[in-house]
């Protein structure tokens, strides 16, 4: 029993002895790996930190860096593409800058040169509408004349011929007008001849000296005064009549046969309202958008002959007046212009 006993007691000893050596190699291999864990670990810390270094540096303008030495090459590889396609969008975009900076400057000289035949133009414009205005007047006074029977008397017929006439004429002269006093705009600001006028007589004088025209257009005009009775104004009477004189011809030119035209007056909010109504063909939004433009004409089916600058030249006037002028159509075809005229003009 007692040889039993020390040949356990060896046996347990050498089993433990054996499981020393095993934990001694388990502890040598873990710190080996650990260690080259450590190792791998620092190349890949450094490695990030090149990384970190190369895209900073990149970001302040230095895109020609490039990293090397990385433990993993495929990273390594795939930095280094992505700073060269850097360089590629650096190197496009320069270019694309130079070309546009070219561009840009060939776009200015072509805006220059335009800048400068437009002024040729309407100062040619404006000198030849200039020469024709005093013969077309000398005209109209020598039809004036006629129809006076300064010169004899004259038929019917002969009344008739000289009528039409004398209408195309003045339409002519108002054409040549409108010209010289949109080249005057530009030129300078528009100069006005302000004075107190009762506004209700005003445009009363107008409708009546618009009756002929009025009654040969088969229309007939409908006041709507609305307590502007002995309203009194200050305003350039010449500018003002040109305005209405012109809206008024716009709405018996655009209505359709025998539909009155409207004119009401208004006080509103220390202003005066004018708004002037007919029913014709709506007018679409693009040309609402554009009505007011220099030498733009909507409607253009149904637009007589006109340089396009009516509307142009009544928003100046109004303008001018510290007033405003604007036009709404509804897609039953009535169309409504609407000046305002504020109470008390300041001279700005």
């Amino acid at each position: 029993m007692s040889a039993s006993f020390f040949e356990l007691c060896y046996n347990f000893f050498m089993l433990l002895k054996l499981i020393i050596l095993v934990l001694i190699c388990l502890i040598i291999l873990s710190s080996l790996l650990l260690y080259l864990l450590l190792k791998k670990y620092k190349r890949i810390k450094s490695d990030v930190l090149k990384a970190s270094q190369a895209f900073r540096r990149a970001r302040y303008g230095d895109i020609n860096i490039r990293v090397n030495n990385f433990c993993l090459k495929e990273l390594e590889n795939s930095i280094n593409r992505l700073l060269e396609t850097i360089n590629d969008r650096e190197l496009m975009i320069k270019e694309y800058q130079n070309a546009l900076s070219k561009k840009n400057l060939s776009l200015e000289e072509i805006l220059k040169q335009e800048k400068q035949l437009q002024l040729f133009k309407e100062e040619f414009v404006a000198t030849l509408t200039h020469d024709m205005k005093v013969p077309v007047i000398a005209e109209l006074n020598s039809l004036n004349f006629l129809l006076e029977g300064r010169f004899g008397d004259l038929n019917d017929k002969q009344s008739e011929i000289l009528n039409l006439m004398k209408t195309s004429n003045q339409e002519l002269k108002d054409l040549i007008e409108n010209i010289l006093e949109t080249y005057k705009l530009d030129q300078k600001k528009l100069e006005l001849k302000i004075s107190k006028n009762n506004f209700n007589e005003f445009i009363k004088s107008i409708i009546n000296e618009m009756t002929p025209i009025v009654l040969k257009s088969n229309h007939n005009i409908n006041m709507n005064i609305n307590n502007t009775e002995d309203l009194h104004l200050d305003f350039d009477e010449f500018q003002l009549k040109r305005v209405i004189k012109n809206l008024v011809q716009n709405a018996l030119t655009f209505s359709l046969p025998c539909e009155p035209i409207d004119i009401e007056t208004v006080v509103d909010n220390n202003n005066l309202k004018v708004s002037i109504t007919n029913k014709g063909t709506s007018i679409s939004q693009e040309d609402l958008d554009l009505i007011f433009n220099k030498y733009y004409q909507g409607h253009s089916k149904f637009r007589k002959a006109g340089t396009g600058l009516g509307l142009y030249l009544a928003r100046q006037i109004m303008f001018a007046h510290n007033g405003n002028i604007a036009v709404d159509s509804s897609k039953e075809g009535y169309t409504t212009f609407i000046i305002t005229l504020p109470l008390k003009y300041t001279d700005s």
